[in-house]
């Protein structure tokens, strides 16, 4: 009979954590599931709840230095030698309440869709939103969209297909790792090693989707999910501007950022990566008040619409008509002054190391300095 391995990476969310656990012992298919939990260092009682609570869990261990990534990856590590040929493993994250059924319905799902990775659609648990469990191009607007999502997978049978699955609660064939080998904590220690792992299998031929036919609701803790989300609410120093882009905490970690493009999409790697630079350096107070920007909008935030007493553009000061157009021009600017500067520096690189094998290549051996 196949098994399926939960796996739990938690750090000092004990009550969130609690709340995950009771929902994935409350699972229909708990005779086929094993649960890990990777405590990573927890100092909020954590240990202990889990102790008294779920002593069916089986609990690992960690320094506090394993993040997201580094806690799969030794879950998985641990596990694997554990693993039969038709097992999966499913990744959740402590912030997010399984339905009754979900263990059950994805793997059914996965097994029809010939052992594929799968996902489910997910609301925030507070505003019913939808949040996107996996990534395609142009499925930012679909599955961030709950109408939209349903539409589109009522036209492909309940699958929709995405290029990558998001680590909330994202389910696998046990073989994948076979050709993809395990999460690569070492490049992408928090942010990114999901999405990472799931662009690799699929360079590998495995397909992933999003299913319907189960939803999960996320309790999204944003003080404890990410530094971006408080440092994207208003203007901020420049040493708070420097920690957002290179924070492990932080999404918008341009180190690891650049490393991710430049593995998944080399052509786009210098553009996209100055994007995401953007985002903290429009925070930055000279800039966010002299364009006068607002906070960027967090996932799940209804968007405000403008009221009838706001007035209109038209009524507005010029200066204040002018902002929107000079943050629509600034961004791109900035983006190819980083694009350039990359450039420049790649080309300086490669002229220093064209100019060395020409000296290797006359004198038969490197020069001296």
């Amino acid at each position: 009979m196949l098994k399926i391995h939960i796996i739990i990476p938690t750090h000092n969310r004990r009550a969130l954590a609690e709340r995950c656990l009771e929902r994935v012992f409350a699972q229909t298919a708990i005779e086929a599931m094993s649960v890990t939990v990777v405590n990573d260092g927890s100092g909020d009682g954590t240990a202990g709840m889990l102790a008294a609570s779920f002593p069916a869990a089986r609990v690992i261990e960690g320094d506090g230095a394993l993040w997201w990534t580094g806690a799969v990856a030794k879950a998985l590590d641990a596990l694997r030698p554990s693993f039969a040929a038709n097992d999966f493993f499913l990744l959740v994250n402590d912030d997010t309440l399984l339905r009754e059924d979900t263990v059950e319905v994805l793997v059914r799902e996965s097994t029809r869709a010939g052992r594929a990775g799968m996902a489910p659609i997910a609301v925030d648990a507070s505003s019913g939103r939808a949040i996107s469990t996996g990534w395609g191009p142009g499925s930012g607007a679909i599955l961030n969209d709950f109408e939209k999502a349903r539409t589109v997978l009522r036209e492909h049978n309940g699958l929709y297909e995405v290029h990558t699955l998001f680590g909330r609660c994202s389910l696998f064939p046990v073989e994948i790792l076979e050709r993809v080998r395990n999460y690569d904590a070492a490049s992408f220690p928090h942010y990114y090693g999901d999405v990472d792992f799931g662009l690799r299998a699929r360079k590998e031929g495995f397909h992933l989707f999003v299913t319907d036919a189960t939803c999960i609701e996320v309790v999204e803790n944003q003080a404890a999910t990410g530094s971006h989300f408080t440092f994207r609410q208003g203007p901020q120093d420049f040493a708070s501007v420097v920690e957002n882009m290179t924070s492990i905490r932080s999404i918008e970690n341009v180190p690891i950022t650049w490393r991710y493009m430049r593995r998944h999409f080399r052509d786009r790697a210098g553009r996209n990566t100055a994007s995401i630079a953007w985002r903290s350096l429009r925070q930055w107070r000279p800039i966010y008040k002299a364009l006068g920007l607002s906070p960027l909008p967090q996932r799940g935030a209804a968007h405000s619409a403008q009221t009838q007493d706001e007035p209109r553009t038209a009524t507005k000061a010029p200066l204040d008509r002018a902002r929107p157009r000079m943050r629509q021009l600034l961004a791109p600017i900035f983006e190819a002054a980083f694009y350039l500067v990359y450039q420049t520096v790649r080309g300086s690189y490669r002229l220093v190391q064209w100019a060395r094998r020409r000296g290797v290549a006359r004198d038969g051996q490197p020069k001296k300095p």
